[in-house]
């Protein structure tokens, strides 16, 4: 019995034209299960983001918010939550880029975004209206601003110097920040001792920066085909375009399903 982590975002949801999962990545998490496997999702997003689409193939094993939270058969077994005492220094930020700033707790996304963007993307995830102001924000468990790692400068406060206790996840388009004690890989690893499992019995699928770290530690890897060169190096295999039957390929592949 393997434990087989997959990212959501280009990994088991296609973006292309519009959000959806492929039939043929439906087929790979039916036959999985009837293998004897463990099918388990490892996302950015957070844990109410994840639900709806977790739903759809009946898993009910997560880690969400790149570690930070952590369900197991629909029970939440770990949380770490963004450093109190640095939430304020975000706040900051957030007031001098309202446009381009957010934050996530256990149920709401919190913006000052005035354009609907923010609101459309985050309720089409949750499928309820999870738009709250920032000022109601209390707690968070990430925070984000839309400006890709590489243009990063001393304005952007948090984003760019993080204080100890703060982690920082350099997306493709954006920047993330969360507790320092966070990692997929590192959920991985508090799931995996929390089942009393091998972890030599993760094999882990994914396709973005954040995904590097499980590519490389699990004892197999799989990347997407619409990786990046750099994630596709950390990974054993890498498959073809989800939208082409990708997932369920690789599965066949590695003998996973027969």
């Amino acid at each position: 019995m393997k434990y087989i982590f997959f990212d959501i975002d280009n990994t088991l949801v296609s973006h292309v034209n519009f959000p959806h999962i492929p039939e043929q990545t439906r087929e790979a998490i039916k036959l999985l299960k009837a293998a004897g496997h463990v099918p388990a999702i490892a996302t950015g997003r957070a844990g109410f983001l994840t639900f709806p689409t977790a739903k759809v193939f009946e898993i009910n094993n997560l880690v969400c918010s790149g570690g930070a939270q952590i369900f197991s058969e629909g029970q939440e077994i770990f949380n770490a939550f963004f450093p109190d005492e640095h939430l304020e220094k975000f706040l900051e930020t957030a007031k001098k880029f309202p446009n381009l700033t957010a934050a996530a707790d256990e149920k709401f996304i919190y913006t000052d975004e005035n354009s609907g963007m923010f609101r459309k993307y985050f309720n089409q995830q949750a499928g309820y209206d999870c738009i709250k102001s920032m000022k109601e924000l209390k707690r968070a468990i990430m925070c984000y601003i839309l400006v890709p790692p590489k243009n990063l400068e001393a304005k952007h406060g948090i984003f760019y110097a993080p204080p100890e206790g703060v982690r920082l996840e350099l997306m493709n388009a954006f920047t993330e920040a969360r507790n320092s004690e966070t990692s997929k890989w590192r959920g991985i690893e508090i799931f995996m001792k929390y089942k009393n499992a091998n972890i030599d019995d993760v094999i882990t699928f994914g396709d973005g920066p954040n995904d590097i770290e499980m590519l490389k530690n699990a004892k197999l890897s799989v990347a997407v085909a619409g990786a990046s060169e750099k994630v596709k190096e950390a990974a054993d295999f890498i498959c073809d375009d989800i939208d082409e039957g990708g997932i369920l390929q690789a599965c066949y592949e590695l003998g996973l399903i027969i």
